[in-house]
């Protein structure tokens, strides 16, 4: 699911100027399993390595909205650059300003969310048959 889809360009404008960017090198940890989460990160340019499931998220790609919204607030997958990328950040409060200007926006974050949590169940029910 890209994050821009079906945005109008008043929308993209209200999320870059709430975000905020960075670069950061390949090989650097963005976030440790079980960490506690404060942040999603978009990203924009490059691909980030998700341990322990085989997966990468490149660019046009949002990663850590399940940990920002579980009641936990801890995170539930290592994060890793697999290659310099540009990143944009969003707290959850950042989340909530986006949302309350913009609904659209918060749906898109519940969908996401829903999506993701659906492919997890998916994997899982795959191993447990797979033992």
């Amino acid at each position: 699911m890209n994050f821009w889809d079906n945005l109008k360009p008043q929308d993209i404008e209200l999320v870059h100027s709430i975000a905020k960017s960075t670069k950061v090198k390949e090989g650097e940890l963005l976030a440790r399993e079980g960490d506690k989460a404060d942040e999603i990160f978009y990203v924009a340019s490059g691909t980030l390595r998700l341990e322990g499931v085989g997966a990468t998220i490149g660019p046009d790609s949002l990663v850590g909205e399940i940990a920002l919204f579980s009641p936990e607030k801890k995170r539930t997958l290592t994060i890793v650059c697999e290659t310099d990328c540009e990143l944009y950040t969003m707290t959850d409060e950042q989340i909530y300003q986006l949302y309350y200007q913009n609904p659209k926006l918060g749906f898109y974050f519940m969908k996401l969310i829903v999506e993701r949590l659906l492919r997890d169940v998916q994997r899982h029910k795959a191993a447990a048959q797979a033992a």
